[in-house]
Protein backbone atom coordinates (compact mmCIF):
# COMPACT_ATOMS: atom_id res chain seq x y z
CA UNK A 1 0.00 0.00 0.00
CA UNK A 2 2.72 2.07 -0.79
CA UNK A 3 2.15 5.64 -2.63
CA UNK A 4 3.14 6.44 -5.67
CA UNK A 5 5.32 9.57 -7.67
CA UNK A 6 3.15 11.88 -9.93
CA UNK A 7 5.86 10.67 -12.83
CA UNK A 8 5.02 6.49 -11.83
CA UNK A 9 1.13 6.91 -12.07
CA UNK A 10 1.20 8.89 -15.43
CA UNK A 11 3.12 6.13 -16.29
CA UNK A 12 0.84 3.34 -14.98
CA UNK A 13 -2.40 5.35 -16.79
CA UNK A 14 -0.24 4.80 -20.29
CA UNK A 15 0.36 0.89 -19.40
CA UNK A 16 -3.23 0.52 -18.51
CA UNK A 17 -4.23 1.91 -22.06
CA UNK A 18 -2.26 -0.58 -23.52
CA UNK A 19 -3.42 -3.38 -21.23
CA UNK A 20 -7.35 -2.90 -20.63
CA UNK A 21 -8.97 -5.58 -22.02
CA UNK A 22 -6.34 -7.42 -23.38
CA UNK A 23 -4.71 -10.85 -22.79
CA UNK A 24 -1.23 -9.76 -22.54
CA UNK A 25 0.75 -6.64 -22.30
CA UNK A 26 1.91 -4.97 -25.62
CA UNK A 27 2.73 -2.01 -27.24
CA UNK A 28 5.23 0.07 -24.84
CA UNK A 29 5.27 -2.16 -21.88
CA UNK A 30 6.35 -5.71 -20.47
CA UNK A 31 5.86 -7.88 -17.92
CA UNK A 32 7.66 -10.26 -15.49
CA UNK A 33 5.80 -13.10 -13.33
CA UNK A 34 8.00 -14.34 -10.55
CA UNK A 35 7.34 -17.07 -7.84
CA UNK A 36 5.32 -20.18 -8.53
CA UNK A 37 3.96 -22.60 -5.92
CA UNK A 38 5.75 -23.92 -3.70
CA UNK A 39 7.32 -23.70 -0.41
CA UNK A 40 11.47 -22.76 -1.01
CA UNK A 41 12.47 -19.22 -1.25
CA UNK A 42 11.15 -17.69 -3.86
CA UNK A 43 8.07 -19.78 -4.29
CA UNK A 44 4.67 -18.89 -2.66
CA UNK A 45 1.54 -20.28 -1.18
CA UNK A 46 -1.19 -17.85 -2.28
CA UNK A 47 1.01 -14.63 -1.79
CA UNK A 48 -1.44 -11.67 -0.09
CA UNK A 49 0.35 -8.81 0.83
CA UNK A 50 3.05 -6.71 -0.67
CA UNK A 51 4.92 -3.73 -0.32
CA UNK A 52 8.29 -1.75 -1.62
CA UNK A 53 10.76 0.25 0.42
CA UNK A 54 13.76 1.31 -0.25
CA UNK A 55 13.93 -0.37 -3.86
CA UNK A 56 13.58 -3.87 -2.00
CA UNK A 57 9.64 -5.97 -2.56
CA UNK A 58 8.01 -7.78 0.57
CA UNK A 59 5.56 -10.54 -0.18
CA UNK A 60 4.12 -12.06 2.75
CA UNK A 61 1.99 -15.66 1.45
CA UNK A 62 0.03 -17.87 3.64
CA UNK A 63 2.63 -19.86 5.18
CA UNK A 64 3.43 -16.97 7.34
CA UNK A 65 6.87 -16.29 5.55
CA UNK A 66 7.54 -13.01 5.09
CA UNK A 67 10.27 -12.83 1.98
CA UNK A 68 12.31 -10.12 0.12
CA UNK A 69 13.22 -9.29 -3.51
CA UNK A 70 15.06 -7.20 -5.65
CA UNK A 71 12.40 -5.65 -8.39
CA UNK A 72 13.57 -8.17 -10.75
CA UNK A 73 12.71 -10.91 -8.23
CA UNK A 74 16.13 -12.60 -6.97
CA UNK A 75 15.74 -13.81 -3.42
CA UNK A 76 17.29 -11.63 -0.97
CA UNK A 77 16.01 -13.28 2.37
CA UNK A 78 13.14 -13.77 4.53
CA UNK A 79 11.70 -14.27 8.21
CA UNK A 80 8.91 -16.18 9.17
CA UNK A 81 5.75 -14.32 12.06
CA UNK A 82 5.72 -16.13 15.01
CA UNK A 83 2.35 -17.40 14.81
CA UNK A 84 0.50 -18.38 11.62
CA UNK A 85 -1.26 -21.20 11.93
CA UNK A 86 -5.21 -19.02 12.28
CA UNK A 87 -3.88 -16.88 9.35
CA UNK A 88 -1.40 -14.30 7.86
CA UNK A 89 -1.52 -10.64 7.71
CA UNK A 90 -3.04 -9.06 4.95
CA UNK A 91 -1.10 -5.79 4.48
CA UNK A 92 2.69 -4.74 4.78
CA UNK A 93 3.81 -1.31 4.84
CA UNK A 94 6.60 0.53 6.51
CA UNK A 95 7.85 3.73 8.54
CA UNK A 96 9.57 6.68 8.04
CA UNK A 97 12.74 4.82 9.99
CA UNK A 98 12.45 1.70 8.30
CA UNK A 99 10.31 -0.22 10.30
CA UNK A 100 7.95 -2.53 8.88
CA UNK A 101 4.34 -2.89 10.04
CA UNK A 102 1.88 -5.88 9.21
CA UNK A 103 -1.34 -6.02 10.54
CA UNK A 104 -1.72 -9.42 12.16
CA UNK A 105 -4.72 -10.28 10.89
CA UNK A 106 -5.82 -13.34 12.96
CA UNK A 107 -3.71 -12.79 15.56
CA UNK A 108 -5.08 -9.23 16.57
CA UNK A 109 -2.19 -7.78 16.83
CA UNK A 110 0.13 -5.38 14.77
CA UNK A 111 3.96 -6.46 14.86
CA UNK A 112 6.90 -4.30 13.69
CA UNK A 113 9.83 -4.91 12.76
CA UNK A 114 13.28 -4.30 11.48
CA UNK A 115 14.09 -4.30 7.66
CA UNK A 116 16.30 -7.52 8.71
CA UNK A 117 13.49 -9.39 10.40
CA UNK A 118 13.97 -8.14 13.96
CA UNK A 119 10.50 -8.20 16.24
CA UNK A 120 11.02 -4.99 17.64
CA UNK A 121 7.28 -4.32 18.90
CA UNK A 122 4.40 -6.78 19.29
CA UNK A 123 0.97 -5.05 20.14
CA UNK A 124 -2.79 -4.78 20.36
CA UNK A 125 -4.97 -7.52 21.73
CA UNK A 126 -8.03 -9.23 20.83
CA UNK A 127 -11.00 -7.35 21.91
CA UNK A 128 -13.78 -4.89 20.71
CA UNK A 129 -12.51 -2.38 22.94
CA UNK A 130 -11.13 0.86 21.86
CA UNK A 131 -6.91 -0.45 22.35
CA UNK A 132 -7.91 -3.77 21.07
CA UNK A 133 -8.58 -5.25 17.39
CA UNK A 134 -10.35 -8.56 16.29
CA UNK A 135 -9.45 -8.85 12.70
CA UNK A 136 -7.03 -5.79 11.77
CA UNK A 137 -6.54 -5.50 8.13
CA UNK A 138 -4.06 -2.56 7.36
CA UNK A 139 -1.84 0.12 9.40
CA UNK A 140 -0.47 3.30 8.25
CA UNK A 141 1.49 6.29 9.47
CA UNK A 142 -0.24 9.22 9.26
CA UNK A 143 1.86 12.70 9.06
CA UNK A 144 1.81 13.18 12.49
CA UNK A 145 3.20 9.56 13.44
CA UNK A 146 -0.13 8.10 14.03
CA UNK A 147 -0.93 4.46 13.64
CA UNK A 148 -4.16 4.79 11.56
CA UNK A 149 -5.75 0.76 11.38
CA UNK A 150 -9.06 -0.43 9.67
CA UNK A 151 -10.32 -3.48 10.81
CA UNK A 152 -13.34 -6.04 10.67
CA UNK A 153 -15.23 -8.45 12.91
CA UNK A 154 -18.08 -8.73 15.04
CA UNK A 155 -18.55 -5.35 16.75
CA UNK A 156 -15.39 -4.33 15.13
CA UNK A 157 -15.90 -2.36 11.58
CA UNK A 158 -14.05 0.14 12.01
CA UNK A 159 -11.21 2.62 11.64
CA UNK A 160 -8.80 3.56 14.78
CA UNK A 161 -6.37 6.25 15.29
CA UNK A 162 -3.22 5.64 17.89
CA UNK A 163 -0.75 8.39 18.66
CA UNK A 164 2.81 7.84 17.45
CA UNK A 165 3.64 6.16 21.35
CA UNK A 166 0.31 3.82 20.25
CA UNK A 167 -2.12 5.44 22.51
CA UNK A 168 -5.34 5.60 21.49
CA UNK A 169 -7.24 8.61 20.00
CA UNK A 170 -10.72 7.71 18.29
CA UNK A 171 -12.09 5.42 15.98
CA UNK A 172 -14.83 5.53 13.35
CA UNK A 173 -17.11 2.94 11.42
CA UNK A 174 -19.69 0.48 12.10
CA UNK A 175 -21.43 -2.47 10.14
CA UNK A 176 -24.03 -1.49 7.33
CA UNK A 177 -24.18 0.25 4.19
CA UNK A 178 -24.84 3.48 5.01
CA UNK A 179 -22.27 6.22 4.06
CA UNK A 180 -19.83 5.95 7.15
CA UNK A 181 -20.03 2.46 7.67
CA UNK A 182 -18.05 -1.03 6.57
CA UNK A 183 -19.02 -4.46 5.37
CA UNK A 184 -15.08 -5.73 5.66
CA UNK A 185 -12.69 -2.95 6.13
CA UNK A 186 -9.96 -4.81 4.44
CA UNK A 187 -7.61 -1.99 3.86
CA UNK A 188 -6.80 1.44 3.69
CA UNK A 189 -4.11 4.12 1.92
CA UNK A 190 -3.45 7.98 3.21
CA UNK A 191 -3.31 10.48 0.60
CA UNK A 192 -0.83 13.51 0.98
CA UNK A 193 -3.32 15.61 2.16
CA UNK A 194 -4.51 13.09 4.84
CA UNK A 195 -7.30 12.05 3.62
CA UNK A 196 -7.81 8.42 4.81
CA UNK A 197 -9.15 5.39 1.85
CA UNK A 198 -10.66 2.91 3.09
CA UNK A 199 -11.55 -0.52 1.03
CA UNK A 200 -15.31 -1.39 2.01
CA UNK A 201 -14.82 -4.36 0.12
CA UNK A 202 -17.99 -6.31 1.32
CA UNK A 203 -20.09 -3.34 0.04
CA UNK A 204 -17.76 -3.09 -2.80
CA UNK A 205 -16.59 0.47 -2.71
CA UNK A 206 -13.92 2.42 -1.04
CA UNK A 207 -14.58 5.03 1.24
CA UNK A 208 -13.36 8.65 1.75
CA UNK A 209 -12.84 9.79 5.41
CA UNK A 210 -10.72 13.06 6.66
CA UNK A 211 -8.34 11.57 9.38
CA UNK A 212 -10.60 12.73 12.09
CA UNK A 213 -13.37 10.01 11.05
CA UNK A 214 -15.39 13.05 8.71
CA UNK A 215 -16.74 10.84 5.42
CA UNK A 216 -15.82 12.96 2.45
CA UNK A 217 -16.84 10.74 -0.22
CA UNK A 218 -16.49 7.06 -1.94
CA UNK A 219 -15.23 5.46 -4.91
CA UNK A 220 -16.96 2.76 -6.73
CA UNK A 221 -20.93 2.85 -8.09
CA UNK A 222 -21.44 -0.63 -7.80
CA UNK A 223 -24.06 0.06 -10.58
CA UNK A 224 -21.41 1.90 -13.12
CA UNK A 225 -19.18 0.20 -15.64
CA UNK A 226 -16.89 1.23 -16.43
CA UNK A 227 -15.89 2.89 -12.60
CA UNK A 228 -17.87 -0.19 -10.11
CA UNK A 229 -15.46 -2.07 -7.89
CA UNK A 230 -15.96 -5.70 -6.67
CA UNK A 231 -15.10 -6.98 -3.60
CA UNK A 232 -12.01 -4.00 -3.35
CA UNK A 233 -8.83 -5.88 -1.45
CA UNK A 234 -6.30 -3.69 -1.48
CA UNK A 235 -5.64 0.57 -2.17
CA UNK A 236 -2.90 2.78 -3.22
CA UNK A 237 -2.92 6.77 -3.24
CA UNK A 238 -0.27 8.62 -5.36
CA UNK A 239 1.84 11.94 -3.86
CA UNK A 240 -1.13 13.80 -5.99
CA UNK A 241 -3.73 11.97 -4.68
CA UNK A 242 -4.29 9.81 -7.59
CA UNK A 243 -5.97 6.08 -6.31
CA UNK A 244 -5.24 2.52 -7.43
CA UNK A 245 -7.81 -0.04 -6.28
CA UNK A 246 -6.77 -3.56 -6.06
CA UNK A 247 -9.81 -5.66 -7.00
CA UNK A 248 -10.10 -9.36 -5.89
CA UNK A 249 -13.54 -10.49 -7.41
CA UNK A 250 -12.95 -8.88 -11.18
CA UNK A 251 -9.13 -9.91 -11.40
CA UNK A 252 -7.76 -6.70 -12.05
CA UNK A 253 -6.76 -3.04 -10.89
CA UNK A 254 -9.18 0.36 -11.65
CA UNK A 255 -7.40 3.76 -11.67
CA UNK A 256 -9.08 7.27 -10.84
CA UNK A 257 -7.38 10.03 -10.34
CA UNK A 258 -6.98 12.57 -7.64
CA UNK A 259 -10.91 14.08 -8.06
CA UNK A 260 -12.27 10.27 -7.81
CA UNK A 261 -13.00 10.59 -11.73
CA UNK A 262 -12.64 6.93 -13.11
CA UNK A 263 -9.68 6.68 -15.32
CA UNK A 264 -9.36 2.88 -16.44
CA UNK A 265 -9.18 -0.67 -16.17
CA UNK A 266 -5.70 -2.73 -16.06
CA UNK A 267 -5.92 -6.58 -16.29
CA UNK A 268 -8.39 -9.51 -15.81
CA UNK A 269 -8.77 -12.64 -15.81
CA UNK A 270 -6.40 -15.82 -16.62
CA UNK A 271 -3.13 -16.82 -16.28
CA UNK A 272 -1.05 -14.73 -18.82
CA UNK A 273 0.73 -11.65 -18.70
CA UNK A 274 -1.01 -8.80 -17.18
CA UNK A 275 -3.85 -11.37 -16.34
CA UNK A 276 -4.72 -11.92 -12.54
CA UNK A 277 -6.45 -14.64 -10.56
CA UNK A 278 -8.27 -13.44 -7.05
CA UNK A 279 -5.55 -10.82 -6.63
CA UNK A 280 -5.13 -9.56 -2.77
CA UNK A 281 -2.56 -6.71 -3.14
CA UNK A 282 -0.57 -4.00 -5.43
CA UNK A 283 1.84 -1.18 -5.23
CA UNK A 284 3.86 0.99 -7.34
CA UNK A 285 7.47 2.26 -6.88
CA UNK A 286 8.44 5.83 -7.73
CA UNK A 287 9.49 4.64 -11.33
CA UNK A 288 6.05 3.32 -12.28
CA UNK A 289 6.56 -0.27 -12.21
CA UNK A 290 3.55 -2.16 -10.77
CA UNK A 291 3.90 -5.23 -8.10
CA UNK A 292 0.77 -7.51 -7.97
CA UNK A 293 0.40 -10.02 -5.62
CA UNK A 294 -1.39 -12.29 -7.65
CA UNK A 295 -2.33 -14.65 -5.25
CA UNK A 296 -4.60 -17.60 -6.88
CA UNK A 297 -1.65 -17.83 -10.14
CA UNK A 298 0.71 -18.10 -6.72
CA UNK A 299 3.35 -15.41 -8.45
CA UNK A 300 4.35 -11.85 -8.17
CA UNK A 301 3.48 -10.03 -11.49
CA UNK A 302 5.66 -7.36 -11.91
CA UNK A 303 4.17 -5.00 -14.78
CA UNK A 304 6.48 -2.02 -16.23
CA UNK A 305 6.78 0.49 -19.03
CA UNK A 306 9.80 0.50 -21.34
CA UNK A 307 10.77 3.70 -20.12
CA UNK A 308 10.78 2.79 -16.80
CA UNK A 309 12.63 -0.59 -17.30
Amino acid sequence: MNRLSRRGFLKLTALAAACCGCADVTGETRALAWGGPGRRPGEFIRPRAIGVHKGEVYVVDTTGRLQVFTPEGDFLRMWSLPDWENGTPTAVSFASDDRVLLADTHYSRILEYSVDGDLLVSWGGYGEGPDRFVYPTDVEIGPAGEYVVSEYGMGAERVHVFAADRTFLREWGGHGDAPGEFNRAMALALTPDSRALVCDTGNHRVQIFSLEGEHIGMLGDPNAEPGGLRFPYDVSASIEGDIVVCEYGANRLSLFNQDGAFVRHLGGPGRGPGQFSGPRGATVDVSGTLYVADTGNDRIQVIRSEAAA
